[in-house]
């Protein structure tokens, strides 16, 4: 629950010890926060009281300051009766948040506005353990949203503007390449690399690409849609990424890439892809969408082929607020190709070299994605504190659980699971509130969208389909939830 404490009440948790407690209470219980519509009131009482200005401004820093949206309804009952109230109700309003007030005539007017008694009485409720939630995630970046877009409205840029300009450096620094181009959706980045490649003459159409049989689908459309042939290798069951070697008994005089997904979040290992690649003359092309911020041998993802793909689904490690993508590499010519094809085929405006597409990641998004790229690290450091606790303390023999050669090569997108008694470990789970997900149940070659696969036999990647599961994990989950997660595992009979 998030409490929006307006200034009445804010005052007094710093000037009276018996509302100090409360303030106390609800901190370590909840979300709390303040309007800005209160900080004028708040900042002159404190001027000009000068033995508690310090602990106004700590008590200030220790919560979240909320925006007063613009909006205003004057025939509001609430806003005729005590404007400075109102005000303070749109900003809880917006985050759906209650007010914690002692005004009387705030709580009679207001079906948001709560005594600071019966907050303190609204003990979080143990509810389900949800899968991500996406809410709370967003959330801890609110102050840094609001300002993003305040900074895109006042520029008045939308597409190609400098907050994707900006995001372009600060991403291809962090992924340690040269080259970035942010575009639509990660789809778009895997089929705009491809699409580069045969624009420059590298690949043409008919050449096969190698990759994984066991990944998300996405990963194979880019290659059918570019009129490539997806060639599909049987994963590692112990890793679930492709198995180096049998790439070696797949290639042809056809193949010109292979295209590693870092599956789950989990860094491929590509020792022997390199050699490979080297001999034959191939490309390696990242599929990173999963894995932003996991390290190879002190690389990035992005940094490891010739060229990556990532996706910035709200879901992923990094995510937008939408969809989004970008491509990362060292090859300047890719680049300026990707650049062009991504606009029209135009890097100049209204000057068309080539046939593109329409394919661009947009200023607000851009602008979401640098505000979160701060803490990408911090957020993959959270991920792996849970993944820890998970490995070291699921027992249930009928479970298996992921194995990682380095905490720093896997940034967990996913924790999946494998068992053989799925189903009946879903509907256990379900009974005890905790919500999992299969990434994925039907495994590429034998979707209807591929026909021509279905005869296919990948056993290895038929099993994996068959057992996984994803457990919640997410920088947001907290220790008493995993500990849910846990004891339901440990406690599941079969």
């Amino acid at each position: 629950m998030i409490f929006v404490l307006d200034e009445g009440f804010f005052i007094r948790c710093v000037r009276d010890y018996d509302a100090i407690g409360y303030f106390y209470r609800l901190t370590q219980l909840h979300t709390c926060a303040v309007s800005s519509s209160s900080l004028p009131v708040i900042g002159q009482v404190f001027k000009n009281d000068l033995p508690y200005y310090n602990q106004y401004r700590d008590t200030l820093k220790s919560i979240k300051i909320i925006k007063t949206p613009p909006y205003v309804d004057l025939d509001d009952p609430l806003a005729k009766a005590d404007m400075g109230a109102y005000l303070v109700s749109l900003s809880a309003a917006t985050i759906s948040a209650l007010v914690v007030t002692e005004n009387r005539e705030f709580l009679r007017l207001s079906n948001i506005a709560i005594s600071p008694e019966d907050a303190c009485n609204m003990v979080p409720t143990v509810g389900d353990v949800s899968f991500l939630d996406l809410k709370a995630v967003n959330f801890q970046y609110y102050e840094g949203f609001e300002r993003a877009i305040d900074d895109i409205f006042k520029s008045g840029h939308y597409i190609l503007g400098p907050q994707l300009e900006a995001f372009e450096r600060e991403f291809a620094a962090y992924c340690g390449v040269t080259y970035c181009a942010g575009v639509g959706t990660g789809l778009d980045a895997l089929e705009l690399i491809l699409m580069g490649y045969l624009t420059l003459g590298i690949f043409k159409q008919g050449d096969e690409v190698i990759v994984p049989a066991n990944t998300f689908i996405a990963t194979i459309i880019a290659i059918a849609n570019t009129g490539l042939v997806p060639v599909l290798v049987e994963p590692d069951i112990n890793t679930y990424n492709i198995d180096p070697i049998k790439i070696k008994k797949n290639l042809t005089a056809r193949t010109r890439a292979v295209m590693p997904v870092h599956l789950y979040g989990r860094c491929v290992e590509l020792a022997t892809i390199y050699e490979i690649a080297a001999r034959h003359g191939l490309k390696i092309i990242e599929d990173a969408a999963q894995a932003h911020g996991a390290l190879y041998m002190g690389r990035r993802t992005g940094a490891l082929g010739d060229a990556a793909g990532f996706s910035f689904y709200p879901g992923k490690n990094l995510g937008a607020l939408g969809d989004g993508g970008c491509v990362t590499t060292n090859d300047e010519a890719l680049y300026h190709t990707v650049a062009a094809l991504r606009n029209y085929g135009s890097e100049i405006k209204y000057v068309n070299m080539i046939k593109g597409t329409n394919s661009r990641l947009d200023e607000l998004h851009a602008a979401m994605l640098r505000v979160k790229l701060c803490r990408l690290d911090a957020d993959n450091e959270a991920r792996r504190r849970i993944a820890a606790y998970y490995r070291k303390h699921i027992t249930n023999k009928e479970i298996i659980i992921p194995s990682v050669d380095g905490e720093s090569s896997h940034v967990w997108h996913l924790f999946v699971i494998r068992t053989k008694k799925r189903d009946s470990l879903i509907d256990f789970l379900r009974g005890r509130g905790i919500h999992v997900l299969i990434h994925y149940p039907i495994p590429p070659h034998k979707q209807k969208a591929f026909p021509q696969c279905n005869v296919l036999s990948l056993p290895v990647t038929e099993q994996i389909h068959s057992e996984v599961l994803s457990l919640p994990i997410s920088p947001v989950l907290r220790e008493d939830e995993a500990e849910r997660v846990v004891m339901a595992l440990n406690d599941y009979a079969g």
